[in-house]
């Protein structure tokens, strides 16, 4: 059984946007995950990784998210987006190493900037360049019970794209689109991953598997004209 109230606030100006949501969420019967110990009162261990096993209780979820998008006229062309988000997770009637919900999103901010351009040159449509960063808080409310989750610290990363459509005599022939994620190759671990409770790299003397480094994606699209034939 749940129980949620949700509020938003919103405003939509001709420069700027705001937006405000706010939720508290009541579950009965909660099912998350937690580390399951052995008969020695240490962790099971299959195939080099930890076993973890099902549970349920009362929990509480309340947390927001408020965006921002500056778009300045009369520059079209230019959008600023930042976004704010957090949930604090709890379950009720728990000693301190059980309050929390494992495995819950840290605060996270995002900051976008996009230069756009309706018409550029002769044959490109609909072009656009942005950059953005990402930056996830420091995670401290943790389940700590049974060595289920460790505390995990903030990182910043940074994304770009680009991308155009080809277009000639009002067809477009493709689309193309070029991304960047992670710029700066930091290497870092999820909150939300399992495999940062992995065994230690021997080469690089680190424990847990890392998230992505730098990857860069390239998308080709090219459309199929499908008209049915006259007879």
């Amino acid at each position: 059984m749940s129980h949620q109230i949700d509020l938003a606030l919103g405003v939509n100006k001709e420069h700027l946007s705001i937006e405000f949501d706010i939720f508290s969420n009541t579950i009965s019967n909660f099912v998350y995950l937690s580390k399951l110990n052995n008969s020695l009162g240490t962790d099971s261990i299959q195939e080099n990784y930890s076993v973890f096993k099902y549970g349920s209780g009362n929990a509480l979820l309340q947390g927001g998210e408020i965006t921002i998008d500056i778009h300045p006229h009369p520059l079209d062309w230019l959008h600023f987006e930042n976004s704010f988000s957090y949930v604090n997770a709890t379950l009720k009637n728990q000693a301190d190493s059980m309050k929390y919900l494992p495995f819950t999103p840290p605060g996270k901010f995002t900051s976008t900037i996009q230069l756009s351009q309706h018409k550029l040159g002769t044959y490109l449509q609909n072009a656009y360049f942005k950059i953005g960063a990402e930056l996830y808080l420091d995670q401290n409310n943790v389940y700590s019970a049974y060595n289920t989750e460790s505390a995990t610290p903030s990182y910043l990363l940074f994304n770009a794209g680009i991308g155009t459509d080809f277009v000639v005599r009002n067809r477009t022939y493709f689309s193309i689109y070029l991304t960047v994620n992670n710029l700066t190759d930091v290497a870092y671990q999820s909150h939300l991953s399992r495999l940062k409770y992995g065994p230690e790299n021997f080469a690089s003397g680190r424990s847990g598997v890392y998230n992505m480094g730098r990857n860069i994606s390239v998308k080709l699209l090219l459309p199929f004209d499908l008209k049915k034939a006259k007879g």
